[in-house]
Protein backbone atom coordinates (compact mmCIF):
# COMPACT_ATOMS: atom_id res chain seq x y z
CA UNK A 1 0.00 0.00 0.00
CA UNK A 2 1.59 2.74 -1.04
CA UNK A 3 0.97 6.64 0.18
CA UNK A 4 -0.47 7.25 -3.53
CA UNK A 5 -3.12 4.76 -3.46
CA UNK A 6 -4.46 5.64 -0.20
CA UNK A 7 -4.78 9.27 -1.71
CA UNK A 8 -6.29 8.65 -4.66
CA UNK A 9 -8.56 6.03 -2.93
CA UNK A 10 -9.60 8.57 -0.52
CA UNK A 11 -10.10 11.23 -3.41
CA UNK A 12 -12.30 9.38 -5.66
CA UNK A 13 -14.22 7.73 -2.42
CA UNK A 14 -14.54 11.20 -0.92
CA UNK A 15 -15.79 12.72 -4.69
CA UNK A 16 -18.08 10.04 -4.72
CA UNK A 17 -19.57 10.84 -1.42
CA UNK A 18 -19.86 14.48 -2.43
CA UNK A 19 -21.55 13.82 -5.82
CA UNK A 20 -24.56 11.45 -3.74
CA UNK A 21 -25.14 14.26 -1.55
CA UNK A 22 -25.74 16.57 -4.46
CA UNK A 23 -28.05 14.10 -5.97
CA UNK A 24 -25.71 14.54 -9.08
CA UNK A 25 -25.81 11.76 -11.19
CA UNK A 26 -23.06 12.83 -13.75
CA UNK A 27 -20.55 13.31 -10.85
CA UNK A 28 -21.50 10.14 -9.68
CA UNK A 29 -20.40 8.71 -12.58
CA UNK A 30 -17.56 10.04 -13.65
CA UNK A 31 -16.30 7.99 -10.63
CA UNK A 32 -16.95 4.34 -12.05
CA UNK A 33 -15.19 2.50 -14.53
CA UNK A 34 -16.90 1.84 -17.82
CA UNK A 35 -16.64 -1.88 -17.11
CA UNK A 36 -17.61 -1.40 -13.29
CA UNK A 37 -19.98 -3.66 -11.77
CA UNK A 38 -22.06 -2.96 -8.64
CA UNK A 39 -23.47 -5.73 -6.36
CA UNK A 40 -26.83 -4.96 -4.36
CA UNK A 41 -29.07 -7.43 -2.72
CA UNK A 42 -31.82 -7.52 -5.30
CA UNK A 43 -29.46 -7.58 -8.79
CA UNK A 44 -26.17 -7.07 -10.33
CA UNK A 45 -25.82 -3.73 -12.65
CA UNK A 46 -23.32 -4.21 -14.76
CA UNK A 47 -21.14 -0.92 -16.95
CA UNK A 48 -22.16 2.50 -16.78
CA UNK A 49 -25.38 2.30 -18.42
CA UNK A 50 -27.19 -0.32 -15.73
CA UNK A 51 -25.12 1.70 -12.87
CA UNK A 52 -26.38 4.91 -13.91
CA UNK A 53 -30.09 3.11 -14.12
CA UNK A 54 -29.78 2.06 -10.30
CA UNK A 55 -28.32 5.68 -9.24
CA UNK A 56 -31.06 7.43 -10.96
CA UNK A 57 -33.66 5.56 -9.11
CA UNK A 58 -31.71 5.77 -5.79
CA UNK A 59 -31.83 9.47 -6.55
CA UNK A 60 -35.98 9.35 -6.77
CA UNK A 61 -35.59 8.07 -2.86
CA UNK A 62 -33.03 9.61 -1.69
CA UNK A 63 -34.96 12.96 -1.53
CA UNK A 64 -33.04 16.25 0.02
CA UNK A 65 -35.30 15.51 2.83
CA UNK A 66 -33.75 12.38 3.29
CA UNK A 67 -30.10 13.04 2.08
CA UNK A 68 -30.68 15.74 4.77
CA UNK A 69 -30.66 12.96 7.67
CA UNK A 70 -27.66 10.85 6.39
CA UNK A 71 -25.20 9.87 8.95
CA UNK A 72 -21.37 8.32 9.05
CA UNK A 73 -21.42 5.60 11.15
CA UNK A 74 -17.84 4.49 10.17
CA UNK A 75 -15.51 4.98 7.22
CA UNK A 76 -12.23 3.42 6.48
CA UNK A 77 -9.97 3.46 3.92
CA UNK A 78 -7.25 0.71 3.23
CA UNK A 79 -5.16 0.94 0.53
CA UNK A 80 -7.69 0.69 -3.32
CA UNK A 81 -10.44 -0.41 -0.47
CA UNK A 82 -12.88 1.85 1.22
CA UNK A 83 -15.82 0.83 3.26
CA UNK A 84 -18.72 3.04 4.84
CA UNK A 85 -21.78 2.16 7.17
CA UNK A 86 -24.09 4.60 7.29
CA UNK A 87 -27.91 5.66 7.96
CA UNK A 88 -30.25 8.03 6.15
CA UNK A 89 -33.02 8.65 8.64
CA UNK A 90 -36.09 6.10 8.91
CA UNK A 91 -35.53 5.75 5.09
CA UNK A 92 -32.21 3.81 5.00
CA UNK A 93 -31.65 2.62 9.10
CA UNK A 94 -28.35 0.82 7.97
CA UNK A 95 -26.69 0.71 4.78
CA UNK A 96 -23.22 -0.41 4.30
CA UNK A 97 -21.11 -0.18 0.54
CA UNK A 98 -17.47 -1.21 0.26
CA UNK A 99 -15.42 -0.04 -2.77
CA UNK A 100 -12.44 -1.01 -4.93
CA UNK A 101 -10.81 1.61 -6.62
CA UNK A 102 -8.13 1.34 -8.46
CA UNK A 103 -6.71 3.43 -11.37
CA UNK A 104 -8.77 6.80 -10.10
CA UNK A 105 -12.28 4.80 -10.77
CA UNK A 106 -14.31 2.64 -9.06
CA UNK A 107 -13.97 -0.57 -10.11
CA UNK A 108 -16.65 -2.91 -7.81
CA UNK A 109 -18.98 -1.83 -5.36
CA UNK A 110 -21.04 -3.72 -3.18
CA UNK A 111 -24.04 -2.07 -1.40
CA UNK A 112 -26.26 -3.80 1.72
CA UNK A 113 -28.53 -2.11 3.87
CA UNK A 114 -32.40 -1.78 4.64
CA UNK A 115 -34.36 0.44 2.39
CA UNK A 116 -37.98 1.37 3.93
CA UNK A 117 -40.29 2.24 1.13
Amino acid sequence: MTTTTVGTTESVFGHHLQAIFARDVDAIMSDYAEDAVLFTPTDTFKGLDAIRGFFTYVLTIFTPEVIATMKVARQDIHGEFAYILWSAGSTVPIGSDTFYISNGKIVTQSFAGQLVT
